[in-house]
């Protein structure tokens, strides 16, 4: 980017250059015919710079780059994804459990633990709150049937 950005004010420079001699000198004349004809081509030289200078490796190198930071982007924006999507898992489930607990009267804290696989599935759950051991083990009998989960997976605090 820093090439580019040297690149754009070279150009602009002998543009503003240019346009700066061409308005200085006669236009009538052979004078004033050699200094458009050198001022253009001074602009030819600025434009095409970058072209005079290529090398083949530049060219190899740069396309190496380009490669390296698209990889890094498409793996930035995997994890990005695989984070949104967990967390809307998540979210999604705690949402669950809690509506399900209300449903026995009982107001609760819910953390939920994902595992690292492709397809994250709830390893652990943790619950907390005021509820009566009826309601716990309703709470409990129904997470496992709905949800697949053990006991060992649910932990209450």
């Amino acid at each position: 980017m820093e090439s580019i950005r040297e690149y754009l004010i070279g150009v602009i420079a002998a543009a503003l250059l240019c346009g700066l001699v061409s308005q200085l000198i006669e236009p009538k004349g052979t004078v004033g015919i050699a200094v458009k004809l050198v001022a253009g081509f001074l602009m030819l030289l600025a434009v095409l710079r970058p072209w005079v200078e290529l090398r083949p490796e530049g060219l190899f190198r740069l396309a190496e780059d380009f490669a390296a930071d698209g990889s890094s982007y498409v793996t930035q924006g995997q994890q990005l994804a695989n984070d949104f999507y967990r967390d809307g898992i998540r979210k999604r489930l705690t949402a669950y459990i809690v509506d399900e607990a209300k449903t026995y009267g009982c107001d609760l804290s819910v953390e939920v633990f994902l595992t690292d696989d492709d397809i994250p599935k709830p390893h652990q759950i943790c619950l907390s709150g005021d509820i009566s051991p009826y309601a716990r083990q309703a709470l409990t009998n129904s997470l496992i049937e709905k949800l697949g989960l053990t006991r060992e997976d649910l932990i209450w605090t």
